[in-house]
């Protein structure tokens, strides 16, 4: 999936030897441009190395440094040219040089620019302008603001009129930058407690947004090559797999890698499973069964009984340092997955890097058993590319996204932050539909009553924000 290139022999063992501690099983070849200084002689070398069908991070010492600005004119887009703070490659720590690798993969994930000539957002490297301010950590995310009920979600928080479709950056705390066009003009706060997140306007916007059709146009190459990596990363198995089961959510990142298996893989290899918690969104219920008749596919179900641990088995409300219901729902997984799974197995997850520090570290081939793979071909992409992706290959997006979420689980999800509880309990139709469940309208006033330590205020505050109770 991803490859490193360094100048030198001597830089590459060292690359070598970071690669054996910190990423032993992540298949990662390293090449070299045979020691070559001159533009000329490494973009030679570099014709000889780069495919169109693989990522690559082209490391240099900041001796390089002005051999890496010519290359980063001319490289394609599947490559990202970094500068290591020292002066070589072989005389950086290997845990530096870890931390260096990750950073430059981060670009292959996060680049944004801004193209004068589609007037849209390209989501790669060197294709337009630089966003302003914009910056690498990867720990970010980058995703668009898609649709209607994102663009009135970020209308009542700002208190101002923003444009359709922005892209939002995901930092550090909550923090996200909003921008349109090439400019940053807002800043939005999303606390992971609390109901109501927060944000500041920097710039007013003037004029309707982007327009969702232009945007995926503008990103047909990048959908594409996107697309081809991480389809040549899976075909390697394809004749070795006998079964190939896809743990399907509903989310944006099981859909997008849904479609990936079942252009590589032959469906009657393919094996999915939903599993249902009892405590869905009724919005995804509805998703899985609209797309998996739309995609041909029959979906494997199991029940993870959430609802009943909290209903009849005396559950407590689950939070973050108990998720009882999160081992119930994995439990369900892996129980279909012993069950469906015959001869030689691949389990082709949406894991991407960008979710979490643990998940990226993880290699994107995972030896379970000797007749057990894990896979997770999305892990290079941003959240954006997701998106795009299913676009692209016209599927409709969880109808939970468009109403402002970025990300879906269950009404009752301990990982819901103040987003998502702002975006259920201010959109009416989400809010008049899901008060009906009893264990929502629990859930609502437990998270109130943690902020608040008195229930009949907590009871209060939902009947006031809802504005539906007698």
């Amino acid at each position: 999936m991803i490859d490193i290139i360094v100048r030198s022999k001597r830089d590459a063992d060292a690359v070598k030897a970071m690669l054996r501690v910190f990423y032993d099983n992540w298949r990662i070849n390293v090449h070299t441009l045979h020691g070559a200084r001159r533009l000329d002689k490494a973009l030679s070398e570099l014709e000889d190395i780069v495919t169109s069908d693989k990522f690559y991070v082209l490391l240099l010492g900041r001796e390089d440094k002005e051999l890496a600005r010519e290359l980063d004119k001319y490289t394609p887009m599947n490559v990202s040219v970094h500068v290591v703070p020292r002066a070589k490659i072989r005389n950086t720590r290997i845990e530096h040089l870890s931390n260096e690798f990750n950073m430059a993969r981060s670009k292959l994930r996060l680049a944004v620019t801004w193209s004068e000539k589609y007037e849209s957002y390209v989501f790669g490297l060197r294709q337009g302008k630089a966003l302003e301010e914009f910056e690498y950590n990867p720990a970010y995310d980058v995703f668009m603001g898609i649709g209607n009920g994102f663009y009135k979600a970020l209308t009542r928080v700002f208190r101002k009129r923003i444009c359709y479709n922005p892209v939002l950056v995901r930092k550090f705390g909550g923090l996200h930058d909003v921008y349109c066009g090439y400019k940053k003009i807002a800043l939005l706060e999303i606390p992971d407690e609390g109901f109501r997140p927060t944000g500041k306007v920097i710039e007013e916007f003037h004029g309707n947004g982007i327009n969702l059709d232009k945007i995926i146009e503008a990103n047909k190459h990048v959908i594409e090559l996107y697309e081809r990596i991480s389809m040549k990363f899976l075909q390697q198995f394809r004749d070795w797999a006998d079964t190939v089961i896809v743990p399907w959510s509903g989310g944006k990142d099981s859909t997008a890698t849904l479609i990936l298996v079942l252009k590589v893989f032959p469906k009657d290899k393919v094996k999915v499973v939903f599993s249902d918690t009892g405590t869905e969104f009724p919005w995804t219920i509805e998703y899985i069964d609209v797309v998996s008749k739309k995609l041909g596919i029959k979906v494997n179900r199991v029940y993870a009984g959430v609802d009943k641990g909290l209903l009849s088995e005396g559950k407590p409300m689950p939070t973050h340092d108990n998720r009882w219901c999160t081992e119930r729902k994995i439990a369900g997984v892996m129980n279909a997955i012993a069950r469906l799974a015959e001869g030689n197995t691949i389990i082709v997850t949406g894991d991407r890097d960008a979710e979490s520090k643990r998940r990226s570290a993880r290699p994107p081939i995972r030896v379970i058993d000797e007749n057990t793979l894990m896979l997770a071909p999305i892990k290079m992409w941003s959240a954006a590319h997701v998106q795009l992706y299913i676009l692209y290959n016209n599927i409709e997006l969880n109808p939970l996204y468009e109403k402002g979420f970025y990300r879906i689980g269950c009404y009752m999800c301990p990982a819901l932050r103040s987003w998502e509880l702002f975006v259920m309990n201010t959109d009416l139709s989400i809010a008049l539909r899901l008060q009906k469940y009893l264990i929502y309208r629990e859930f609502i006033k437990y998270r109130l009553y943690a902020k608040n330590k008195d229930i009949k205020a907590a009871e209060e505050s939902y009947c006031d924000m809802l504005s539906i109770c007698g």
